[in-house]
């Protein structure tokens, strides 16, 4: 796995370690612990309901600083620069990402954790630990075409191979300037600073999908960023009930032709294959 992390917590991982939930959001709040800007927050999403359930009360005193509407939101490398260039006006269901660019908030300040955590282990559909994999940079590079917000990214391809010097903020912004006039809306889901961040910095967590045999639920910004700064993308999935083969499927069509990316996945003999639809194109092993 090629992936640089901006702290250490997560460096260590290799691929198809198994880590438990509650070791994920240990490595997640010690991640955030590692900013001054960090003031706390809750870091899980707080439901009344479920403050009587024990797993949820002992996830809700360790990770939460308090179980309010706080969310955690802070910005270690300042405000976007550039989101004065831009409306807030909603295309589709999003604003343009300028308006939250280098904003680092909880992964699951919106997830209900019993419902797809807790809940799924007692109905017997998944095991208790996260699998740890990666896409490799190349799949991202070659067959990667759109977001999940269906917003195409040739032009954000483009625009990162024309900047000479990241640390040149004249530069960069002189070149938001020139494609904003010839291809008006091509950074709508593409924060040009965040991008910035991963290549320069690091990626701040691996994805994590709770959804049993799917990926890239959420977060193919940061797939497409991870595959231009040259990164794998490192995620965590979930393993079904006592299966060591198994198959999981990315939840839109984003890669050529309109097409899903599929991961064949065999724990025994810790390898997987990787599918456009049906058609091979690669194979990992470890």
């Amino acid at each position: 796995m090629e992936i640089k992390y901006w702290k250490p917590h997560f460096s260590d991982l290799k691929e198809f370690d198994k880590i438990s939930l509650h070791e994920l959001l240990y490595r997640i709040d010690a991640t955030l612990n590692e900013f001054d800007e960090y003031q706390g927050g809750s870091l899980i999403w707080y439901n009344e309901k479920y403050k009587d359930i024990s797993e949820m009360n002992d996830l809700y005193s360790k990770f939460n600083k308090d179980n309010s509407e706080s969310q955690v939101c802070f910005w270690p490398e300042g405000k976007p620069i550039f989101r004065e260039k831009y409306t807030n006006k909603l295309i589709g269901s999003t604003s343009n990402y300028q308006f939250r660019d280098l904003a680092i908030k909880s992964p699951f300040e919106h997830l209900d954790i019993y419902r797809h955590h807790f809940k799924e282990i007692l109905n017997n559909k998944i095991e208790p630990n996260y699998l740890y994999m990666s896409i490799p940079n190349q799949v991202i590079i070659d067959y990667m075409e759109k977001t999940n917000n269906d917003w195409d990214m040739e032009i954000p391809r483009k625009f990162i191979s024309q900047i000479n010097d990241w640390n040149d903020l004249k530069e960069i912004e002189t070149k938001v300037d020139k494609f904003d006039k010839k291809y008006p809306n091509w950074n709508h889901d593409f924060p040009i600073l965040g991008f910035k961040s991963v290549l320069q910095n690091g990626l701040l967590f691996p994805n994590t999908t709770f959804k049993l045999g799917n990926i890239l639920v959420a977060g193919t910004h940061r797939l497409f960023m991870c595959g231009m700064s040259g990164n794998d993308y490192p995620m965590f999935m979930q393993i079904p009930k006592g299966k060591t083969q198994f198959k999981a499927k990315s939840i839109r069509p984003i890669f050529k032709k309109n097409t899903h990316l599929v991961m064949n996945i065999n724990l025994d003999k810790k390898q997987y294959e990787l599918f456009l639809d049906d058609k091979k194109i690669g194979e990992v092993k470890v």
